[in-house]
């Protein structure tokens, strides 16, 4: 069985968890082995995404996985979804080209940026056509349309979801929206939730750990730890205006930020008082981050929306205390006073509440650890995780089988 791939992006370009989760899932669902009788053995997986930071245009990665990369034209600022629709025709004419090599059994479609390419693709080939959502427009905004953009991003996601014969969400959470703004039906929605490489995670070597400790807790500090794109909707100024407060009960408190133009939150911290006891750590690599996660007290995560929170089940996997707000799929993942501590969105008190919780009971900390590391070990690796996606992909060939187009 061959299945062709689509997202906007994979390394070496990679914004968000989109690309993180397309890029850890393709080389180990290549080489999965179907069971039918009808197909060859293993999934060969073509990954066709766009090419804006460089990279082979064609990449061998393994024997069952070839990542095939287009130069798109460069995306309009001022008409976002028009450009990034036409663009998606590079897409249609590369694969169109490698599907003489050898047809494609399905096709995958990652989010509204590349379903225009995918949804063409489904009606020139009569081939199945499945989509994963990471996010919505309407829930990125709380519901609301705020723009004429915006408003042709929630049709392009209504049209993807129409036209794909199942659609893959990664919580629960993400289904019922799905649900209440598309009238999406449950039976054609399957939830399999993001993975995350727990190996990569937990390797960090003691002297990193050392040497981090010493540089931002040279005192024997307590830290605090945020990790997230800096937009409105991860909810940082909800965590700095819980500073102030903290500091008064535990003063030797740093709050350490990871993300790209944290800084922009600076005068907030220093309107409230606290810029001396925030540390804004811009951009850090996935292994400085993941070493960040084994020296700090907590990983705290005040989502106002968040379709899974893969930040926290990364957090959980390196050994960290995780607080996160009650919202979403982090909801799901993160189990108040079982594996993690939960608080109200939107809400700096409930942060209050939740680090005295932390630090008043290092004990019931452990246990919470514990079980968290437990817990993503066995339900989250991208083993797991490929397999069912690959039980998907076989059921919906062997049903396309079975009818006229």
């Amino acid at each position: 069985m061959r299945i062709l791939l689509t997202s906007w992006e994979y390394p070496p370009y990679v914004v968000g968890g989109m690309g993180k989760h397309v890029a850890e899932l393709a080389p180990v669902l290549g080489g999965q082995i179907i069971d039918d009788p009808h197909s060859s053995g293993p999934l060969y997986v073509d990954v066709l995404t766009t090419r804006y930071s460089g990279g082979a245009q064609e990449e061998q990665v393994n024997e069952f996985l070839t990542v095939y990369r287009v130069d798109a034209p460069p995306i309009d600022p001022v008409d976002h979804y028009n450009s990034v629709v036409e663009s998606n025709q590079t897409l249609v004419d590369r694969a169109e080209k490698l599907a003489q090599r050898h047809p494609y059994d399905l096709i995958h479609a990652h989010d509204w940026l590349v379903a225009k390419a995918g949804i063409t693709l489904k009606h020139r080939w009569k081939t199945p056509f499945v989509t994963t959502i990471h996010a919505t427009e309407r829930g990125r905004h709380q519901g609301h349309i705020p723009s004429e953009t915006s408003h042709q991003i929630d049709r392009m996601e209504w049209q993807s979801c129409y036209e794909a014969w199942n659609i893959i969400t990664c919580s629960q959470f993400m289904r019922n929206e799905l649900q209440n703004y598309f009238g999406v039906p449950d039976s054609k929605t399957i939830v399999i939730p993001n993975g995350i490489d727990i190996e990569a995670i937990t390797r960090c070597p003691s002297e990193q750990r050392a040497f981090l400790r010493h540089r931002y807790a040279p005192n024997g500090e307590r830290l605090l730890l945020f990790v997230g794109r800096v937009v409105h909707e991860k909810g940082l100024h909800v965590l700095i205006r819980a500073m102030p407060r903290i500091l008064a009960e535990y003063p030797n408190t740093r709050l350490l930020v990871a993300g790209k133009n944290g800084e922009k939150y600076w005068p907030l911290a220093y309107e409230l008082g606290v810029e001396k006891s925030v540390d804004f750590l811009g951009f850090i690599s996935d292994d400085e981050r993941d070493c960040l996660y084994t020296i700090v007290d907590a990983a705290i995560f005040p989502s106002l929306y968040e379709p899974f929170g893969i930040v926290a089940l990364e957090a959980m996997a390196a050994g960290a205390n995780v607080v996160a707000s009650s919202v979403g799929g982090l909801a799901e993942v993160v189990r108040h006073l079982e594996n993690g501590l939960t608080i109200l969105p939107n809400d700096p008190m409930s942060i209050v509440w939740a680090v005295n919780k932390l630090f008043s009971d290092p004990a019931a900390a452990e246990v919470r650890q514990q079980r968290a590391i437990a817990e993503v070990k066995e339900s989250y690796s991208w083993r797991h995780i490929a397999q069912r996606t690959a039980d998907l992909y076989r059921t919906i060939v062997n049903e396309r089988r079975k009818v006229d187009w």
